[in-house]
């Protein structure tokens, strides 16, 4: 049996960054979150950066899609701290967690607003 036919998705990058003057480079293996094909467990796996001198400090290929085993240690150690749930601990239908207007016109943070209640 594929990873296509198991519904297990992968990516396989080319990872290089710029640390303090040098280029270190990986490849990794990383799962597949995203319905685009690039977003990883991890977030880690398909990025590209600059810093405020408009420097590439991170840069990402994709070099291959669906291979197996899974070599990003990130990626297992979040796979590991979710597997154990299942459907019924999730509630994505009741729209608890849906956006509300607030009728504020900034961001406030440290308070929960209680405004908009549905």
């Amino acid at each position: 049996m594929t990873n296509r036919e198991t519904g297990m998705r992968t990516i396989t990058t080319r990872e290089q960054l710029l640390i303090n003057g040098r280029v270190h480079e990986r490849i990794a293996t990383h799962i597949v979150t995203g319905a685009h094909g690039y977003e990883t467990l991890c977030t880690n796996g398909y990025n590209v950066r600059y810093n405020k001198a408009q420097q590439l400090v991170e840069s990402c290929e994709k070099i291959a899609e669906g291979k197996l085993p899974v070599t990003c240690p990130v990626c297992f150690a979040i796979w590991q701290d979710v597997h154990r749930f299942t459907h019924v601990d999730f509630d994505t239908q009741s729209g608890k967690s849906d956006f509300i207007d607030t009728c504020h016109s900034e961001i406030i943070t440290g308070n929960v607003s209680v405004t908009g209640k549905k």
